[in-house]
Parts: structure tokens; sequence; C-alpha cells
């Protein structure tokens, strides 16, 4: 056996949607806050297509476009 060590490589952050930055500008400085909080401590396991804040902002824009 070997007794090398091996270096630890957390695994890649979520991939965002295509219209994040579309999203991201609307939110409010304290929603981007936690928007980067999130993505620090949660890493990988953090969907911003999940989240509440997204889900809302997404079928505003979807109503909007039917109109």
């Amino acid at each position: 056996m070997s007794s090398t060590m091996q270096r630890y490589t957390p695994p890649k952050p979520a991939p965002l949607p295509a219209d994040y930055d579309e999203f991201y500008a609307t939110l409010t400085t304290e929603e981007k806050e936690l928007d980067a909080l999130a993505k620090e401590w949660l890493g990988s396991s953090y969907f911003i297509q999940w989240t509440h804040m997204y889900t809302k902002w997404s079928k505003q824009k979807a109503a909007a476009n039917k109109k």
C-alpha cells in the first residue's frame, strides 16, 4: 500500500441557471448578501434555482412574458 496523502478537492459549485445575471440584478443588497453567504457556506449544496427568491422571481417573469 502506498502511504501518500491525497489532497481533498471540494466539489464544484452547482451550475447557475441561464438567467442568473438577470435575476441577480433584481436583488436587494440584503438578498445579494444572503446569496453570497449561501454560496460560501453551502457550496455545492446550494442550488439557486430551488430557492424561494428565485422561484418567486421566475414565476413573476413568466407571468410578465405571457402578457
